[in-house]
């Protein structure tokens, strides 16, 4: 059996459609492998870089369990368990370093293992029949203690723990290329950008995207006051009277926030309070204004469901918000971050608020902060993110009693500190 991997184009609801198949090859027959084909165009069609490295890590795996089982059916791909993909790693590591290599990297391997369990993941949500359990960990690969590549067992370094960096791989040598780190911004770097700003709702939506690690579409989404399930949304302070206390009777440090990004990627998030309550208080005084001026403008749109306008009336988009961000960037000296930063500064907070610095030097994980996290961020996976510093067992006392504070533990002051000087309009 061999397999092959064609990439086709077709039409499909009145859409282009293209991406690679798989196509199982025996005995002068052709089969369809039907749950990788259709995991392929769910995943990858809008991308044809993103379809070729989904279907050849696959298919790279399917040949691994072929050439090491001389009894494989038409069917051996229904018949992985963890460990094969366990082993698939290994064996990539291994003939690796006995040959001296440096390609491909720890990070690129456990990349493409990811892409398999994730497959099987998906085929099991799909009702295809497969041993792959969703909760199993033995599919990771040993990459501490077994990869010679391994030189560093850091998630997160720096000197000053609040401006830690996310380490996005392994650390190499000192020459080479996959050495790479996000830098965090500084509180001093967020004040500077929020400032720079020509329009104050700019900076406000700036400090939206640090206090929720959302995407500049979903900040840009951000109603007035929701409906449906985002009916509770107002302005701070009528939002405290349409979400409940927690059981202390007091008011909630989040509330969520169901968005839309991404294409038609949908998931809710916590927004947090005290931000939120910084952002009403600096620009509702220019808001109402504004909204005179989108009503005159746009008489057929609901008002109710733009917050962010400009100066002009009109919704503040993604693309708008790049432009502005650009010019301010043009105000200030050597600034290496974007309005897009605020997502690697709230993971790190994130991080750092739940693992003391002991642990964060241990390179102890926590798979409940790793779950938390991607599903605030919106990643569909983001192990991608952190690979090779996952940990499989809790081990964190912070995150014990299953409490993760997503207000990152920063109430008004530190908010209000940020929007300071940004309030003319």
């Amino acid at each position: 059996m061999n397999i092959e991997r064609p990439l086709i184009t077709y039409q499909h609801e009145r859409k282009e459609v293209t991406h690679h198949i798989l196509t199982l090859h025996s005995d002068n027959t052709i089969i369809l492998m039907s749950a990788v084909n259709l995991f392929l165009k769910e995943k990858a069609y809008k991308s044809v870089k993103t379809s070729e490295r989904y279907s050849s890590a696959i298919k790279r795996f399917f040949e691994f369990i072929i050439n090491n089982n001389e009894q494989a059916s038409l069917n051996f791909w229904r018949e992985v368990q963890e460990g094969d993909i366990r082993e698939w790693q290994g064996s990539i590591v291994q003939n690796r370093d006995k040959s001296h290599k440096q390609k491909p990297s720890d990070k690129t391997i456990y990349a493409d293992a990811c892409i398999v369990f994730d497959f099987y993941c998906w085929v099991r949500r799909n009702g295809f029949p497969t041993l792959i359990n969703e909760s199993e960990t033995e599919w990771k690969y040993n990459y501490r203690d077994e990869s010679r590549l391994l030189s560093s067992k850091n998630i997160l370094s720096g000197n000053n723990p609040g401006y830690a960096n996310i380490d996005t791989g392994n650390k190499r040598s000192r020459n080479s290329d996959s050495n790479k780190k996000v830098t965090i911004m500084s509180t001093e770097n967020i004040k500077q950008l929020s400032l720079a700003y020509n329009d104050p709702v700019y900076s406000v939506m700036f400090l939206l995207a640090l206090a929720t690690g959302m995407r500049e579409q979903g900040v840009c989404s951000f109603p007035y006051i929701g409906y449906g399930i985002n009916g509770h949304i107002r302005p701070y302070p009528d939002i405290t009277k349409t979400i409940p206390k927690d059981p202390k009777g007091k008011h909630p440090k989040t509330f969520d926030f169901t968005v839309i990004e991404k294409g038609s990627k949908i998931r809710t998030l916590k927004v947090n309070m005290a931000a939120w309550k910084v952002i009403c208080k600096t620009y509702m005084p220019l808001y109402y204004e504004r909204r005179k001026l989108f009503e005159k403008k746009h008489p057929d749109k609901n008002a109710n469901a733009f917050f962010f306008l400009n100066k002009a009336g009109n919704p503040v988009t993604p693309k708008m918000v790049a432009d502005r961000t650009y010019t301010a960037k043009q105000k200030l000296e050597h600034f290496d971050w974007s309005f897009h930063s605020s997502r690697d500064w709230y993971a790190t907070m994130f991080i750092i608020k739940h693992l003391t610095r002991d642990k964060i030097d241990a390179s102890h994980y926590d798979a409940a902060i790793e779950d938390a996290l991607r599903r605030q961020l919106g990643h569909s996976d983001i192990r991608t993110t952190y690979m090779n510093y996952v940990r499989t067992a809790s081990i964190l006392l912070a995150t014990q009693n299953g409490d993760l504070d997503f207000s990152l533990g920063k109430g008004d002051d530190f908010w209000g500190d940020i929007t300071k000087g940004a309030t003319n309009g």
